[in-house]
């Protein structure tokens, strides 16, 4: 079993490595001194793009801290050298988002993708509060309240089921895992530390963005937490 699992990892590496330009995705990190941070590039390859390279690519991001009620809150993004900084979050329990919408238009035809105008967007939640009262970004994924390792995915704030959410693991095991017709998704966190969830789904609706034409929107999400350690004895 143990061989058949790293024969599937190192099938879906391979994969992202014949991917390089369409396989980025932005997510979003929080420390234990509750410092935030965004970054560009695959967090499963431990790739992490650069200012001067492709990290100029994220042209403006937008931040915001979600309080209670889910009311947002504007976070200062500075661009830094292999990151987005977003600062300190004050409160252990409030999630963050974020998303980058002026990419510009892509020709992956050569992938098989096509024309596509990417969309990124990131959520960083704490597990603390498992309620996430809604969906907050247009391609969202939102941990489940009461039910530990589910997780629902929303397009346009409606489940969306049959889509493809990757997991990757704190040492960067990876597993997939698809949406039932309810938007819902279960997977198994087996080690304490950072996990990334990510989807994408493809809206296919023609568009024009500066000047350039494309086929369809390529959305991208990620859902960022962090798994603590099980008490000892446990």
């Amino acid at each position: 079993m143990l061989k058949k699992l790293f024969v599937c990892v190192f099938a879906l590496t391979g994969l992202a490595t014949a991917l390089p330009a369409a396989a980025h995705y932005i997510w979003i990190e929080r420390d234990e001194t509750l410092h935030a941070r965004l970054y560009f590039g695959e967090y499963q390859e431990q790739e992490r793009e650069i200012s001067g390279g492709r990290l100029d690519e994220i042209k403006g991001p937008r931040a915001w801290l979600l309080d209670e009620s889910s009311k947002r809150q504007e976070i200062k993004v500075a661009r830094k050298d292999n990151h987005f900084d977003l600062g300190m979050i004050p409160n252990r329990a409030s999630p963050v988002i974020a998303e980058e919408l002026g990419y510009e238009v892509k020709d992956w035809s050569n992938y098989g993708i096509g024309v596509v105008k990417p969309m990124f967007y990131a959520r960083f939640s704490p597990l603390l509060r498992r309620a996430a009262a809604k969906p907050e970004l247009v391609l969202d994924i939102l941990p489940e309240n009461g039910a530990p390792n589910s997780f629902t995915v929303y397009f346009r704030n409606a489940p969306l089921a049959k889509a493809k959410v990757m997991v990757y693991a704190p040492n960067f095991w990876m597993q997939e895992h698809p949406t039932d017709e309810n938007g819902r998704v279960k997977i198994t966190t087996p080690w304490p530390g950072q996990y990334v969830l990510e989807v994408i789904n493809v809206e296919k609706q023609p568009g024009e963005f500066q000047g350039q034409k494309f086929d369809a929107f390529r959305h991208r999400a990620t859902l960022t937490f962090n798994m603590p350690a099980a008490p000892h004895g446990k």
